[in-house]
């Protein structure tokens, strides 16, 4: 009885261990596969990497040798093959561009030569057949491996793209000197193996950087690049820009030329506020406004006007309060609601009284 229980527990705990260890059994088998074909695949492998290294060893170096190591091996190594290097099977596997010319003169018959010793039928045929299995077996033992990849630059048109992104200078050209990019035997410019980094291109490169660094401008944010190299030719762009800006809102009548900071100006160049208009504006539409009936944006889109200084404009003369308050604008207030659209010429010379007065231009 006690030898009974003794071997019914011992079952329990090895059935207990087996379906513990199930779950972990078929998460293996469906993440690797069959190991059963697995192991097949190994075995495969493994029989005829043996295979090739015995015919190698017992059947092809010996013919190599007779054949061909009279002129590929030791000093005289033609076409830059030296066959004497490959005494085992590992260094025949690591020269696998070699076999592929070897392979190539053996099936064109270019080699042997005529005037040199010629292998039978048999062996050739043995020659040939095992070069094409080993570069076979070879080609599906590294299939999917890209080979050594070479760390390569940026050519110069990449460069000078990235350098255009990077700064938003469309006229830029850093590698207008560099030396013209060597193109690999497949035509392409971007290959590493094609590409080189000579002394005299690094200097080109700092050169470049320089350059580069001739359009940087320091701005309260960050840093920025202009499409100018000098202070006086940024300072134009910028005015230029600030003109472009204002100039669907200003007038160019009654300009006049001013000189400020050794820079003339020309107010007829679009330079002119139009404050008639707003004026105008204000008082034709001042019921309405006060009203309720129309707003700022609707009356500055039918009269093509600046909605914000227009909006600003009607609170400066509409509001009288202690925070607007002052000599100015309690006279230009009062003229403005004494006035009528007929009469905004009145407004307007009070305007341009108090300009002459507290204006200077430079």
């Amino acid at each position: 009885m006690y030898t009974s229980c003794r071997h019914a527990k011992r079952h329990l705990i090895r059935w207990t261990c087996a379906i513990r260890c199930l779950p972990g059994v078929w998460l293996a088998l469906a993440v690797t596969g069959s190991p059963v074909a697995v192991t097949a695949q190994q075995a495969d492998d493994t029989q005829r990497n043996t295979a090739l290294q015995h015919a190698y060893q017992t059947s092809i170096q010996p013919l190599l040798k007779r054949y061909c190591h009279s002129c590929h091996s030791g000093d005289r190594t033609e076409a830059e093959i030296d066959l004497e290097m490959f005494s085992t099977i590992d260094a025949v596997k690591k020269q696998p561009r070699i076999w592929q010319r070897i392979r190539r003169m053996l099936e064109s018959r270019q080699m042997p030569p005529k005037d040199a010793s010629q292998p039978t039928d048999k062996e050739s045929n043995a020659l040939r057949n095992w070069v094409r299995e080993y570069l076979t077996h070879q080609a599906k033992a590294l299939a999917g491996d890209p080979g050594p990849v070479v760390l390569r630059r940026l050519n110069n048109a990449e460069y000078a793209y990235t350098i255009r992104d990077l700064t938003g200078i469309k006229t830029l050209n850093p590698t207008r000197d560099f030396p013209v990019d060597g193109a690999a035997g497949e035509g392409f410019t971007n290959a590493g193996s094609a590409q080189g980094m000579s002394p005299a291109l690094v200097q080109k490169y700092l050169l470049a950087a320089k350059q580069v660094a001739d359009h940087l401008v320091l701005l309260p944010t960050g840093i920025g690049f202009s499409p100018h190299t000098t202070r006086r030719d940024r300072t134009d762009a910028l005015i230029a820009k600030i003109r472009a800006f204002y100039q669907p809102f200003t007038d160019s009548s009654d300009g006049a030329a001013a000189t400020g900071q050794a820079v003339r100006f020309d107010t007829k160049q679009g330079g002119r506020f139009a404050v008639e208009q707003y004026l105008v504006a204000t008082l034709a539409e001042r019921e309405a406004l006060r009203s309720g009936r129309k707003s700022i944006d609707a009356v500055a889109r039918e009269r093509h006007l600046n909605s914000r200084y227009l909006k600003r404009l009607w609170k400066v003369l509409s509001v009288s309060n202690r925070s607007t308050r002052s000599l100015a604008l309690d006279q230009i207030r009062a003229t403005w609601n004494a006035s009528s659209a007929e009469d905004a010429v009145n407004v307007v010379r009070q305007v341009a009284r108090w300009q002459a007065a507290l204006w200077t231009y430079n």
